[in-house]
């Protein structure tokens, strides 16, 4: 069932927002027991998120209004249920059979779902990290990582496609998370005017970002890389330097002030526990499954952001005539399209764009993207386990890349190069790359920069690419120091 609101849709967001936010709960509070409840379409669910960022396993999938982005924006919170990693000893295919078979079980007992092209109620939303399928994939026992999926049973839902904002909440959905839910939007006029003021106040960096190892340190790292390189080991390593800071103070208030300008397309917040919360600007699509077909889209080639049109223009072309940023494309396009061809009916899989040139706020990207029919009885949960790390974080052939990153990074990587998803019980994923990612643990919050290196690679020049990558997210936290 439906319950539509007739909303003035002139008024200027975000004060659009405020003026319709009593309408809104009023329509919620008389829609407890509503399946669907369709509010007027939001491009951004941003405002509305800032409404459940301090519940318990808030989650926010955020497009960041950015070209070649996710479908859809999906925030919740208040889970059903929670499945670690270490729940399952570190066994990847037993945590993702019990997240599928919880969200299976939920879509067979939801009528509406089944009817409908509209998303279920019940949602899986988590993060599978690097580490673990990095060490599966060179034999090494694996110490069982920070990952976890959260699985619940309402979500707020922005379709693009659809043009459509809705609340759904799951048949299960408990009465105390549905009267949570309209009760935060029924204080939500009170909580969005006081936003900016609480917000600019509720965190700031006390110790600025430190590189981890010595400019140095990465030189001699980059050279041993090439070493590999020349003896036939490899063709190309991502190798990744990592930066510290203390922060104080809310992770997702450090979030909405880098994100507004310089959040890609598969962009998200997690909030995994009071000590634990990622918050990811990534603007690379892992995988995505939707009636059946997978779609993939590695990022290879970088280019510096211009404030001058002109020199922003130059630096746009340079990167599409560049020998070296479309091998590394294509090199890794084909470590993909191999990858899904496991996976994927015979002859199905495309490469339906290469080298595509794509401007995000800081930087200038090359993007492939490889499409395949996914075969008959493989779920899409163990096609993204089976395929991480993706090829674009870890290099060719990626075993051998793999172990080279164990042997040269002093830290763990984490959360970054690893993937946030989301999934539903019908088949669907949508997943990203976790780069331009950050990991807040306790008061640490870290931040890497990456590049690949091949054997015409300067270090200095891969050093630069990663500042570009990542600089501008560290000066804007830093701005609040």
């Amino acid at each position: 069932m439906y319950t539509a609101l007739s909303i003035d849709r002139d008024i200027t967001y975000p004060y659009r927002f405020l003026s319709i936010l009593p309408l809104l709960v009023e329509g919620l509070f008389m829609s407890l027991t509503e399946h669907i409840i369709s509010l007027p379409f939001e491009a951004s669910l941003i405002e509305w998120a800032s409404l459940f960022a301090h519940l318990p396993g808030f989650a926010y999938l955020d497009s960041g209004n950015q070209t070649g982005g996710t479908e859809r924006e999906l925030l919740t919170a208040l889970p059903s249920a929670r499945h670690t990693l270490q729940q399952y000893s570190g066994d990847m295919s037993r945590w993702m059979e019990a997240i599928e078979s919880a969200l299976a079980h939920a879509h067979r007992s939801d009528e509406a779902a089944q009817s409908s092209d509209n998303m279920g109620g019940c949602i899986a939303i988590g993060h599978l990290d690097y580490d673990t399928p990095a060490r599966y994939l060179v034999g090494e026992a694996a110490e069982p990582g920070a990952s976890a999926a959260h699985v619940y049973h309402w979500v707020m839902v922005s379709d693009f496609a659809a043009h459509s904002t809705q609340v759904v909440f799951h048949p299960d959905c408990s009465e105390a998370t549905r009267r949570a839910v309209s009760a935060i939007l029924q204080r939500g006029k009170e909580t969005l005017q006081n936003d900016d003021t609480r917000e600019q106040a509720a965190f700031s960096i006390s110790a600025r970002f430190e590189p981890s190892i010595s400019k140095i340190a990465y030189r001699d790292a980059i050279r041993r890389i090439q070493d590999y390189i020349v003896a036939g080991d490899c063709y190309q390593v991502n190798y990744a330097q990592r930066f510290a800071a203390t922060l104080q103070g809310d992770t997702w208030a450090a979030y909405r002030a880098v994100r507004d300008k310089l959040a890609g397309g598969f962009s998200g917040f997690l909030r995994h526990g009071e000590d634990h919360a990622i918050l990811s600007l990534s603007p690379e699509r892992f995988l995505e499954i939707h009636n059946g077909v997978i779609t993939t889209q590695p990022i290879k080639g970088t280019a510096p952001r211009h404030l001058d049109v002109t020199a922003d223009r130059a630096s746009a072309a340079s990167l599409l005539r560049s020998d070296k940023d479309r091998a590394e494309n294509v090199m890794i396009t084909d470590l993909l399209r191999n990858d899904l061809g496991r996976f994927c009916e015979a002859g199905s899989v495309k490469v339906t764009e290469l080298c595509g040139l794509y401007s995000f706020d800081n930087v200038h990207h090359l993007i492939s993207t490889i499409t395949g029919q996914v075969a008959s009885g493989i779920s899409a949960g163990n096609v993204m386990i089976a395929s991480s790390p993706g090829g674009s974080i870890t290099g060719a052939p990626k075993k051998r890349a793999v172990e080279i990153i164990a042997e040269l990074e002093p830290h763990a990587r984490g959360a970054y190069c690893g993937s946030l998803f989301a999934m539903t019980g019908d088949g669907w994923l949508q997943s990203s790359i976790a780069i331009r990612t950050l990991e807040a643990k306790g008061t640490s919050l870290y931040c890497w920069g990456g590049g690949d290196i091949t054997a015409s690679s300067h270090w200095e020049a891969e050093y630069q690419e990663t500042l570009d990558k990542i600089g501008p997210i560290m000066q804007a936290l830093e701005a609040h120091h």
